[in-house]
């Protein structure tokens, strides 16, 4: 197989999109070669010799069109490319319709957010599959969607042992925008605090969108209001190569994520052996094998006090029973949700042998 594979950010450095590098690697293993047509690219020090990469640029749109038209004439017509899959972006899906149809070549889209508009929906009418993390990851009923589960990297997100000594450590990773609702997430570290607990919060992600920095504002009020700037910490986007840290040190990993599809960042924290509490809908069934603890890690959207509630079951047990759960979460990323068995998945799915 012969992939060209087209995403936002090549960078092994991005906060939000670093992971791709590591997606890149698993395909190459399992490709005759892979290119990679990206908007920007960083850090590239990681890819192996069968991969190369032409870069769009984010500017000029009419031009960023008619680049990725030659690309992908380039990569079709001149060096027999058989195999295309764009990553989120049901746009790059559309854009190369007419070329990939023309040539005979494999379309694909990777597609994980429950948001429905009418790019995505067109976009499915021209791709062969659409892979998503879960049923609820891509919300389009149609009989191309494949679930296939994320895809982790063990090895970035490793069980390193116990948090630090010191008071609990919670920790949420994500955009800080109305979506990941962390006023939910303060309200409840307020109740906590109001309690008597000694806690504190270690928020990760930066802004991205234009609206994102007045959010952020925004927040840090919230933070100033409800008396807690000594119990928060705003990190900002921190280098995906970093961010295992982050897990190392929390005690419970917090997502008050409004998404609604597997949310990749509490995957990471499970995959780093640590427990946590979501209001995703997306993870009851994923946390049913775990019988009665399966009701510790989940809170209804928008319910602080609830919220606050499960942190404090969380809290209250014993370090070696907060081990022993966080690696049985641990155990269903390794099962479920493997980047290796993923680029696995994708590759047979597309009709190749790796």
């Amino acid at each position: 197989m012969k992939l060209l594979f087209v995403t936002q950010v090549l960078d092994g450095g991005d906060a939000v999109l670093g992971f791709v590098v590591r997606w890149v690697q698993g395909l190459a293993a399992r490709c005759e070669r892979v290119r990679v047509i990206a908007l920007e690219v960083g850090d590239l020090s990681a890819l192996p010799s069968n991969v190369d990469v032409r870069v769009l640029g984010r500017k000029g749109r009419l031009g960023r069109y008619f680049r990725y038209q030659r690309f992908l004439s380039e990569a079709f017509e001149a060096e027999g490319f058989d195999t295309l899959l764009s990553h989120m972006v049901p746009r790059y899906s559309t854009a190369a319709a007419r070329s990939a149809a023309r040539h005979g070549v494999g379309h694909f889209l990777w597609y994980t957010h429950k948001g429905v508009d009418a790019r995505l929906r067109k976009a499915v009418t021209v791709v062969d599959k659409v892979f998503t993390a879960s049923p609820e990851s891509m919300r389009v009923e149609t009989p191309k969607k494949v679930v296939t589960g994320h895809g982790i990297d063990l090895e970035h997100f490793a069980m390193d042992g116990a948090p630090p000594d010191g008071p609990p450590r919670l920790l949420a990773v994500g955009r800080l925008t109305p979506a990941k609702d962390p006023h939910t997430l303060l309200a409840a570290l307020a109740l906590l605090v109001a309690r008597g607990r000694d806690v504190h919060l270690d928020l990760v992600g930066g802004g991205l969108a234009a609206g994102d920095s007045a959010f952020g504002d925004e927040v840090r009020a919230r933070i100033a209001e409800e008396g807690l700037s000594g119990r928060v910490t705003l990190h900002g986007a921190v280098p995906y190569r970093d961010v295992p840290a982050a897990y190392r040190r929390a005690t419970v990993f917090v997502s008050t994520s409004l998404t609604g599809s597997v949310d990749k960042v509490v995957l990471e924290a499970m995959a780093a052996a640590r427990p946590v509490v979501t209001c995703n809908e997306s993870f009851p069934p994923l946390f049913a094998e775990l019988g009665e603890d399966a009701a510790r890690l989940a809170f209804q959207q928008g319910d602080a006090a609830e919220l606050a509630q499960r942190i404090e079951g969380l809290l209250d047990l014993d370090g070696q029973e907060r081990a022993a759960l966080g690696g049985r979460l641990r155990g269903i990323v390794a099962r479920d949700h493997e980047v290796d068995a993923l680029m696995a998945r994708l590759v047979a799915e597309m009709g190749g042998g790796g």
